[in-house]
C-alpha cells in the first residue's frame, strides 16, 4: 500500500519563486512533495513534520524515516530529493547558493538555474562538489573498511573535491571517496532516486521537461519505480566486500561534520 503523499503545485522554472521571496524569515526554500514522514530540526531543538508548502531553514537537519521522502526547492529551480531513511543538513555557501551536507543515506540534487549561476554545494563524508548545473546525487554507503561517500552525475561533469583531490565526473560516471584511498572514478549504476515521490497531481509538473530534457515530465510525476539495485552492487564495492557477501550494504553515519558542512557556509563550495 501506498503511504499517503502531499505535492505542492509548483512549477519549478515557470513558477518556482526566487530565494528572496522566502528570505523574509530567513527559510532557504520550500517543501514541495513529501512521502510517508519527514522532520526538520535545528541542533538542540524540537522535530516539526513537515508537509507540502512548509519553509526549511539553513542550520536545519531534514531527516526521512525508512519508506518515506522529501523533495525541496531549495532557491530558484534547484530541488533536493532525500531519500528514505536519509539525512540532509542545510546550510549557506558565501555566495548565497544552497549548502546541502549528506549525513547519511542518499540525496538527489537537480540544478535546472540558468547558465553561469553561482554553484550550489553538495557535500558527503569528507567530500563535496561543485553543482553547478546537471543531475547529481551523493551517496553515504558502509563496508568491512568502514563507510565511504560516492557522488554521482547524470547530465553535466560534477567536480568532486577532497582536501587537495579533485576528481571529476563525467554524465553517467561516479566519483568514490573512500578512506586511505585516493579518490577515484566509476561507472554509474543504472538506477537513480526519483525527482519526486508520488506526485498527486502529474499536470502540475509539466513544466519539468524544458528544465530536464533527459527526464521525461510523466515519468517524474509518476513516482519512482523499485529500487532494484542493492547498495552492494553499486560502483567500488568491489574493492572490499560488505559484512557478509551478497547481503546488501548498509549506509552509514559520519560522527565528523565534513569541513565547510551546513553550519560552515565558509567552506569553500
Amino acid at each position: 500500500m501506498r503511504k499517503k503523499s502531499w505535492t505542492c503545485g509548483l512549477l519549478l522554472g515557470a513558477l518556482a519563486l526566487p530565494l528572496s521571496a522566502w528570505a523574509a524569515d530567513g527559510a532557504l526554500g520550500e517543501v514541495t512533495s513529501v512521502s510517508g514522514q519527514a522532520t526538520a530540526v535545528r541542533e538542540g531543538g524540537t522535530p516539526r513534520n513537515l508537509k507540502c508548502g512548509d519553509s526549511v531553514y539553513p542550520g536545519e537537519t531534514v531527516t526521512t524515516t525508512p519508506g518515506s521522502s522529501v523533495g525541496m526547492l531549495l532557491g530558484a529551480d534547484l530541488l533536493a530529493q532525500v531519500g528514505e531513511n536519509s539525512a540532509v543538513r542545510l546550510g549557506t555557501t558565501p555566495a548565497g547558493t544552497a549548502d546541502t551536507t549528506l549525513q547519511k543515506g542518499t540525496v538527489r540534487v537537480i540544478d535546472a538555474r540558468a547558465s553561469g549561476a553561482a554553484p550550489a554545494r553538495l557535500a558527503a563524508g569528507t567530500a563535496s562538489a561543485r553543482v553547478q548545473g546537471g543531475d547529481s546525487e551523493a551517496y553515504i554507503l558502509a563496508e568491512k573498511a568502514g563507510g565511504y561517500s560516492m557522488f554521482c552525475e547524470w547530465e553535466a561533469p560534477l567536480a568532486v573535491t577532497r582536501g587537495n583531490e579533485t576528481r571529476t565526473a563525467d554524465p553517467r560516471q561516479c566519483v568514490i571517496a573512500k578512506p586511505d584511498e585516493p579518490l577515484y572514478l566509476a561507472d554509474a549504476h543504472q538506477d537513480r532516486l526519483a525527482a519526486l515521490e508520488d506526485s498527486c497531481a502529474p499536470a502540475n509538473f509539466a513544466a519539468l521537461g524544458p528544465h530536464f530534457p533527459a527526464i521525461a515530465a510523466r515519468d517524474v510525476a509518476a513516482g519512482p519505480a523499485p529500487f532494484s539495485v542493492s547498495p552492494a552492487e553499486l560502483p567500488g564495492l568491489e574493492r572490499q566486500p560488505c559484512e557478509d557477501p551478497g547481503a546488501a550494504c548498509s549506509t552509514v553515519r559520519f560522527d565528523e561534520e565534513p569541513p565547510g558542512g551546513g553550519d560552515n557556509p565558509g567552506g569553500n563550495p
